[in-house]
């Protein structure tokens, strides 16, 4: 009887550890996590491209921040990345410009006058080369800033809101006579 005793209670152990261990291991199960992970990639053309660095910025809207220190609007500045195979780059601003040409910021009742430059060539309604043929071709990267038009202290306050926009296109190059 002993015996059995002992036979009997060999099984109960072994059928304990049997499932301690299949607890454990539903208990893992439980515990996992799967994810899928969406990918996309754009490959621009080789021939012309001028895009941002970070891409994720550009669809969103970004502040400018205020420094109450000088009672300015920080300048807001990003790096793009650059190339023209056939020529250099020009930028043109466009959209809702003011009177002189230039984005700005408004509260609906004042406005802020904004200037935009582009490897530091300042940009305009009109036309601009922002990247010469030779560093063109090569390829790089440089800067977008835009600030406050002038270096005055602001005396308005509020909510402003406001966009730039640009085009960057190949630079049209005039045959020399």
């Amino acid at each position: 009887m002993k015996r059995n005793f002992s036979v009997l209670n060999n099984s109960l152990t072994a059928a304990v550890f049997s499932c301690a261990i299949l607890g454990s291991v539903a208990a893992h199960a439980a515990d996992s996590q799967s994810y899928t992970i969406n990918l996309t990639a754009t490959v621009p053309s080789d021939a012309f491209q001028v895009i941002p660095v970070d891409a994720g910025w550009i669809n969103q809207t970004q502040d400018m921040g205020f420094d109450i220190a000088t009672s300015k609007l920080n300048v807001l500045e990003k790096l793009f990345q650059y190339k023209n195979t056939s020529g250099g780059i020009q930028a043109t601003l466009t959209g809702n410009l003011n009177s002189d040409g230039q984005p700005q910021l408004s509260n609906g009742t004042d406005v802020i006058p904004l200037a935009v430059t582009f490897n530091g060539v300042a940009l305009s309604k009109t036309a601009a080369t922002v990247v010469t043929k030779d560093d063109a071709k090569i390829g790089g990267r440089t800067a977008l800033k835009i600030s406050q038009a002038n270096d005055d202290a602001l005396d308005v306050s509020g909510s402003f809101t406001g966009s730039v926009a640009m085009v960057f296109e190949p630079a049209v190059e005039t045959p020399d006579p």
